[in-house]
């Protein structure tokens, strides 16, 4: 059974629940939503990513949820953050803590990713006590870092980095963070 971890006004951030991957692979593994994070996946590694994905809430307590609309219940996405673990990315970026988010395209621009954001980066400072979050995209990825910015992250250009995993397009992969000062001054 999901566990709620928090709601929002139209969300609720949650583990997995039964029926979430059949739903995964139909609105959030497609060309579109996958296009800045490696391209559609076979089913088989989807599963180990929600399999990873599992495995991160119970060592750290928190990971990657998934999102639910209230409304209608339907799953919509993920958001959330855990460990950075690319060896591209160096040992600060390593050694941090990132946050991330991916919606479903028929959910894109209705505010529902900076909503989940928003709850995601209130728990990582204030439930779990972290200090700092890094955000980290790829340069095309306009909507990502400018929604990061609508978040109050500050670009970090200096943490910049090229991931071989990814294609030249994908490349740099650029890195933002924000601080629990920060996001308190900022949301104000």
């Amino acid at each position: 059974m999901a566990e709620i971890v928090a709601e929002t006004d139209r969300l609720i951030l949650r583990t997995e629940a039964v029926g979430d991957l059949d739903r995964w692979m139909a609105v959030m593994n497609t060309p579109a939503v996958m296009r800045h994070l490696g391209g559609v996946c076979e089913r088989h590694q989807v599963e180990a990513r929600f399999a990873l994905k599992a495995a991160g809430i119970a060592e750290f307590g928190y990971g990657f949820w998934h999102l639910q609309t209230k409304d209608d219940g339907l799953l919509i996405g993920q958001c959330g953050f855990g460990p950075i673990e690319v060896e591209a990315a160096g040992p600060i970026l390593n050694a941090g803590t990132q946050i991330g988010w991916s919606i479903a395209e028929s959910h894109w621009r209705q505010g529902y990713a900076s909503e989940a954001a928003r709850a995601a980066i209130d728990l990582a400072f204030n439930r779990f006590g972290l200090d700092q979050l890094y955000a980290q995209t790829s340069d095309a990825n306009r909507a990502s870092w400018a929604m990061m910015e609508t978040l109050g992250m500050i670009r970090a250009p200096d943490l910049d980095y090229n991931d071989p995993d990814y294609s030249p397009e994908e490349n740099p992969t650029i890195i933002y963070h924000l601080t629990r000062e920060q996001w308190t001054t900022h949301r104000v």
